[in-house]
């Protein structure tokens, strides 16, 4: 009995194992710190890791054969023979390989061209749109009343050289600079020599308001103003406050035209006039509401022909007309020429580029344009691609010149003018090289040929952006009765000149996404699911196969071995 009880407790005892073998309590207290540094949490991370990794490619195993993938569960059929299972392999492989190529070639689509220019579904009219800016310049650029060219000195001949097309200014060779003196001579005599408005305009039909009056003689006063061009000084109707130039020119502007001002504007390039009933007429720049020779501008030119010097203009007689957008320095624009004694009419047609706002997410590399608060100019108010290319010269002058051209803006009135023969030689050639490198840029932002370069080189458009077509007609002036011609003006010739909408309505073109997110993930999804069978059922059955329960199969495992 009392053997049986000491068995009893001998095998009550906890510290006996299967071979009876007696573990002693120093031994045990070894195994529980076994235990508790098993239990760290490095060794617990580590055997999440483990666990977790184990269930995934379990889990992806299960996916494939259990999923709802077309024609994946067939190569891991356990009843089909191997030669069926490397069948449907191949089929796979193939499958998936098409599928790849047109994802592939969709996004190379979407990345090389993300935009289309279409025309737009609905037409404009076009009191959204400013009316153009027309410039006119006379072929008279020295009246012979004020200054005869053939008797100057060699100073003032050097500066009918500058504004005279027919003389050449290189045949001077001047060795030094104009001085600041000199600068201001040659400002007083251009302003001198040159036709003054009211010289070349009488009478001009226009009406800025629905209670002004179509017959105007206060043209020159309130709607022409005068500015610097590439043919000398000319006068622009419906151009904008500083002819469009930035703040910075404002002195130099003054010294020709004493009225220059910033005043603000409520019409912007991307937004467009303001959105009010009934439109403000008197809004810069000026809009008009209809089409046809009444609602658009008439001047009535005269040129004193007996003022003509042969030796400054050449055989030509008449004026250059420049259209271009209010926006836009007429320095670059294309010019018209209006004879004399003949009825001009100019038809335009205003084209409108837009861009959609979501293009605005690309970079200006990828959509090839930019909006106005993107780029700056220095001289110009607003960015067009003409604008930036002026402002890409005159600055590129400046900084390999140390120079400018007597018609171009600058900041201060004192920067030093191109007088000499090695100022034009540099002037010439900075004018090649900005060329070439707007050549360059063109082609390093091509699809074929995308090199890394300055943006600050390339002039992309303008987002949103105006330009305006135009058809000419010509006729001859109304005769009387006996035939004649009317009767001319005492001092020389007479020409009119109108311009108008060709018509009420018009449509432009706006650039969008050729892929938007939406149609991008559905155009995806639409390959997938066309070659795989992949649904959004298919991305819930990989989430819960591949993540979830993985990881709930291994917080459960790790959890439990530590405790």
């Amino acid at each position: 009995m009392k053997r049986k009880d000491h068995m009893t407790n001998t095998y009550l005892r906890d510290f006996y194992i299967k071979d009876f073998k007696y573990i002693s309590p120093e031994v045990l207290r070894n195994k529980k710190n076994v235990s508790k540094s098993y239990g760290t949490s490095e060794r617990r991370c580590t055997l999440f890791v483990k666990v977790w990794l184990r269930e995934v490619l379990k889990g992806f195993k299960q996916f494939l054969c259990e999923g709802s993938l077309h024609g994946v569960k067939y190569m891991f059929e356990p009843s089909f023979s191997r030669k069926e299972r490397v069948t449907w392999i191949i089929i796979m492989v193939i499958s998936i390989s098409i599928c790849a190529m047109n994802i592939i070639q969709l996004f190379s689509k979407w990345t090389s061209t993300p935009f289309v220019n279409v025309i737009d579904s609905l037409p404009t009219p076009i009191w959204a749109v400013p009316f153009p800016s027309v410039v006119l310049c006379p072929h008279l650029h020295v009246k012979l009343s004020r200054a005869n060219v053939s008797a100057l000195n060699d100073t003032y001949s050097f500066f009918a050289s500058l504004v005279c097309p027919q003389m050449d200014v290189t045949k001077f060779e001047r060795k030094e600079r104009l001085s600041i003196a000199e600068n201001q001579l040659l400002q007083e005599f251009i302003l001198k020599v040159s036709p003054k408005c009211s010289d070349l305009v009488k009478i001009c039909h226009w009406r800025s308001g629905y209670d002004t009056a179509y017959y105007r003689n206060d043209c020159c006063e309130k709607l022409l103003k005068p500015i610097f061009t590439e043919y000398g000084l000319c006068y622009t109707f419906n151009s904008l406050p500083l002819n469009g130039m930035t703040n910075e020119t404002i002195s130099w502007q003054k010294s020709f035209n004493h009225v220059s001002s910033s005043d603000p504007l409520e019409w912007d390039l991307d937004s467009g006039y303001p959105k009010v009933f009934p439109p403000k007429l008197g809004t810069l720049p000026f809009r008009v509401m209809a089409s046809g020779e009444v609602n658009g501008l008439s001047i009535e030119l005269y040129l004193n022909t007996s003022e003509h010097q042969y030796e400054c203009d050449g055989n030509n007689v008449g004026f250059n007309v420049l259209i271009s957008s209010p926006t836009d320095h007429v320095y670059t624009s294309n010019i018209l020429r209006l004879p004399m004694d003949r009825m001009t009419t100019i038809e335009v047609s205003p084209i409108t580029y837009k861009t959609d706002s979501p293009l605005r997410a690309l970079s200006p590399e990828q959509r090839q344009c930019f909006f106005q608060n993107e780029r700056q100019l220095q001289y110009y108010e607003y960015y067009t691609d003409s604008n930036c290319k002026l402002d890409l010269r005159i600055r590129e002058t400046i900084k390999h010149c140390r120079c400018v051209l007597y018609n171009w803006p600058r900041k201060y009135v004192w920067i030093p003018i191109c007088s000499t023969a090695l100022d034009f030689e540099c002037v010439a050639q900075v004018k090649v090289q900005v060329g070439e490198e707007l050549i360059y840029a063109y082609y390093a932002d091509s699809e074929e040929q995308r090199q890394p370069h300055e943006s600050a080189v390339s002039c992309y458009p303008a987002c949103n952006d105006i330009l305006y077509s135009t058809q000419v007609y010509y006729s001859d002036l109304i005769r009387d009765h006996n035939g004649r011609k009317i009767e001319k003006d005492k001092t020389g010739e007479k020409t009119h000149i109108n311009v108008h909408f060709y018509d009420d309505m018009f449509l432009g073109q706006h650039r969008h996404a050729q892929y938007d997110d939406y149609y991008f993930a559905g155009a995806i999804g639409g390959l997938l699911s066309l070659f795989l069978g992949f649904s959004i059922i298919s991305v819930a059955e990989l989430i819960y196969f591949v993540m979830l329960k993985p990881i709930h199969i291994a917080f459960k495992d790790t959890y439990i071995i530590n405790r």
